[in-house]
């Protein structure tokens, strides 16, 4: 059926004239994309179109296959347009064989959107590719390639040493600990430090020199009382130091001491360089935590779309398995004898939505008068229609459009008789007719059906009402019978 193929139907743009060895005639053109017609379809002004244009065109289904045209192209002598390719065949072969397949066809990557070979791309995708994907080899965390060293400034498995103890591979996320157990181990002060070693000894000790400068800050803040036994005085040698009382403990060991240059101030500025320097470290730090989280939040969004995209894909499944269940029905009442008996069931709830107007037709399943005949169907309208509305059932004969149309006689002149059956089998309702051969509703279908033609005054609703023998466990039967003498 042509509204199912459009809709259903997945496909790309024309193929590129260029891929023709032979000059393109009008007739294969898209009158859309002006390329050459893939799947093309013929609209009801007789022009061509592929399948994906006319789509892209109108939301109108009005279109139908054009088989004839399709098998003609199929059969063009085409070439492959990428440089340096010596492919040559039909355009069938180059779509179903060729097309999207050629090592010389310049792919863009998806990751970082560079051009280059298909033979190429793979090599490209795992080994050069800027925005590739690596695991982290120790918390096994996925990243792009660009990302991978600042993933490792916040690795909590990232392995670091330990400056304190000079153990290495220790987990990042353990090395506070580490440190922690060092720092609860008394360390002597008094000792020198080389230049180079400084900086590590003062990034791995801050803890420890904050609470050795903690009572000098506070005696800054609080200037020294002569009268008071314990409290900081000045020597010319050392720099400042706290005599401890009898009986009492000192904060800070007898045999440590600090040295802070001249005086409070210089003691103040040191202690200002260490803060700043924690400062600017934990900045670096939490830069890089930022930078991580962006990433993951990056990563969440494509996983967000990737389940979107899926939904739609499912959604699409679910639509052609509909399809597919609609169709099953239809070929499971199918007959091909040009006898056909309808089933009408919830006839109460259905004559209900007639005559608010929600379905005000039914169509049949489609019967054929052979295996390879016509195609026709039945409409009935619960509520009437024309001249019956309101007080008829109003039943049409349809002839569709079917698979071997062009062997049949047309006009379509067989006598069909219309029923509606006693379910008692006495007095059936009966009307027939013979078609008006000039009628266009029994030429040729050049749509996906005719206009109906029937009887509008088919059945008065009265006879429906009460103990009908018509109405039976709200169900009627209705039988069409196509004449096939002289076929």
């Amino acid at each position: 059926m042509a509204r199912v193929w459009l809709e259903s139907s997945n496909s790309l743009p024309g193929i590129p004239h260029s891929v023709l060895s032979v000059p393109m005639e009008n007739k294969y053109k898209c009158q859309q994309c002006l390329q050459v017609l893939r799947k093309p379809v013929q609209a009801q002004c007789g022009h061509r179109f592929c399948v994906h244009c006319f789509k892209q065109l109108t939301s109108e289904v009005s279109a139908f296959p054009d088989n004839a045209a399709g098998r003609e192209i199929a059969s063009l002598p085409a070439q492959c347009l990428n440089a340096g390719c010596s492919w040559k065949g039909s355009i069938k072969e180059y779509e179903t064989q060729h097309e999207g397949s050629c090592e010389l066809e310049r792919v863009q990557c998806e990751a970082c959107q560079a051009f280059l070979l298909r033979s190429e791309l793979e090599r490209h995708c795992e080994r050069e590719c800027e925005a590739r994907i690596l695991n982290c080899k120790y918390c096994k965390v996925s990243c792009s390639f660009k990302d991978i060293k600042a993933h490792d400034e916040v690795c909590l498995k990232f392995p670091l040493q330990c400056k304190d103890c000079g153990k290495k591979k220790i987990p990042r996320e353990k090395l506070f600990e580490t440190r922690s157990s060092h720092s609860r181990k008394p360390i002597p002060i008094d000792f020198q430090l080389d230049n180079d070693k400084l900086s590590d000894h003062e990034h791995s000790s801050v803890t420890e020199h904050l609470r050795l400068l903690l009572p000098m800050v506070l005696s800054v803040a609080r200037p020294p009382r002569t009268e008071a036994p314990s409290e900081w005085q000045e020597d010319s040698g050392l720099g400042l130091y706290r005599a401890p009382e009898e009986g009492a403990s000192s904060p800070v060991p007898p045999n440590t001491f600090v040295q802070f240059g001249s005086g409070p101030v210089s003691a103040l500025q040191d202690i200002v360089c260490v803060l700043n320097r924690e400062v600017e470290r934990s900045s670096v730090t939490l830069e890089a935590f930022s930078h991580q989280h962006r990433l993951d939040q990056d990563k969440l969004e494509n996983l967000n779309n990737k389940v979107q995209q899926l939904e739609r894909v499912l959604a699409m499944r679910d639509f052609q398995l509909s399809e597919t269940e609609q169709l099953v029905r239809e070929l499971q009442f199918c007959t091909y004898d040009g006898i056909f008996v309808w089933k009408i069931s919830d006839f109460a709830r259905r004559r209900v939505d007639a005559v608010a107007g929600r379905t005000p037709a039914m169509f049949s399943p489609a019967f054929y008068s052979s295996k390879y005949g016509y195609k026709m169907c039945l409409r009935l309208y619960l509520n009437g229609d024309g001249t019956g509305r309101g007080t008829h059932l109003s039943l049409f004969f349809v002839v569709m459009r079917g698979r071997c149309d062009a062997l049949l006689k047309w006009p379509f002149s067989q006598k069909v008789t219309l029923m509606l059956l006693d379910q008692n089998n006495r007095e059936h309702i009966i009307d027939a007719f013979r078609p008006d051969i000039s009628s266009t509703s029994f030429q040729r279908p050049a749509g996906e059906m005719n206009i109906a033609s029937g009887c509008p005054l088919f059945c008065p609703l009265g006879k429906l009402a009460g103990k009908s023998p018509y109405l039976r466990d709200d169900t009627i039967f209705i039988k069409a019978i196509v004449d096939l003498t002289g076929l």
